[in-house]
């Protein structure tokens, strides 16, 4: 009799390509599996770093999304928005009571400033009239001072983004530099608009205006007869940079960091409440943007670099 070695040859070839789809499946199996949990993993990933960034840019309200499955994740998410609600908890109070104290002394102080602008215009005042336009003129910085504190709480809140729209900063650039203009003429100064191709950005027309005027009257107010501040903006990749130099006294690089803290002020500067540029740098950061402060030349003088999203 003969055996069929066929049916055997068969076994083993169906044999091997049994065990390699199978070993495929499981590399195939195994593959998507960890691509969908890096997909999961990502996405985590991703929520945590999106509400990072936002808590960045002052937005305290955001938070770390949880799913709901009671997951190292999501524990590790609700442990992160429970940090996140204390930190904005104390920020909130500090905010507020620098908010009401703001607002409580202005309406005393506005008070106090019209009572000395009446006494300043009657006639039996004239013996005094030089000290009252002096106090009344303190009590304006005064005022001033609480506007801008007030102001810088806004800002920092987060809550004009929401009013960001699209504009031509070249031309707001030239709308300023006209407001500014007489300041400069009767400083003897000069103001020079640059080459200006910033083209259009999105921000807050107005927090930008004050942004720009803030600058070039800093610029103006603390340099000597003779100065010539410059302005100019232009495009690089998605960023708007916008540039303002002069040719004054400058600011020494170890007392830059103090200008930008609120009432940081360097005395040789003159007046002032020590607001102008923290509130500056407080619209580019709103504006996700940037405010730094450089040598406009070896020799001195200051310039100010301000760089925005396109």
């Amino acid at each position: 009799m003969f055996a069929e070695t066929e049916p055997i040859d068969d076994y083993f070839s169906a044999r091997k390509l049994i065990y390699i789809a199978g070993f495929g499946a499981i590399v195939l199996v195994v593959m998507i599996g960890l691509l969908l949990f890096r997909r999961l993993i990502g996405q985590r990933i991703e929520a945590m770093r999106t509400t990072v960034e936002s808590i960045i840019d002052g937005d305290l309200s955001q938070r770390v999304p949880i799913v709901g499955d009671g997951g190292e994740f999501d524990q590790q998410a609700a442990a992160f928005n429970r940090m996140l609600d204390r930190i904005g908890q104390l920020v909130a109070e500090v905010r507020n009571v620098s908010n009401d104290i703001s607002h409580e002394l202005r309406t005393p102080l506005a008070r106090l400033r019209n009572e000395l602008a009446l006494l300043e215009q009657r006639s039996d005042a004239e013996p005094l009239r030089d000290e009252l336009a002096l106090a009344t003129a303190q009590a304006d910085d005064l005022l001033g001072m609480f506007g801008a504190l007030l102001r810088i709480a806004e800002i920092e809140s987060g809550a004009r983004r929401a009013g960001f729209r699209s504009l031509d900063f070249d031309a707001l650039i030239a709308d300023i530099a006209d407001m500014v203009r007489p300041l400069a003429e009767d400083g003897s100064q000069r103001l020079i608009i640059g080459p200006c191709n910033a083209g259009t950005l999105v921000g807050d027309r107005q927090l930008l205006s004050q942004l720009l005027h803030n600058l070039l009257e800093n610029a103006l107010r603390h340099g000597p007869e003779g100065t010539t501040v410059r302005i100019s903006a232009d495009r690089d990749d998605h960023v708007v940079v916008m540039v303002v130099t002069d040719d004054g006294p400058g600011i020494s690089q170890d007392q830059r960091a103090l200008v930008l803290r609120r009432f940081g002020r360097i005395e040789r500067r003159g007046s002032g409440h020590g607001l102008g540029l923290p509130l500056a740098d407080a619209i580019a950061r709103l504006h996700r943007g940037t405010l730094a402060l450089g040598d406009a030349r070896p020799e001195g003088g200051l310039k100010v670099t301000v760089v925005l999203p396109a």
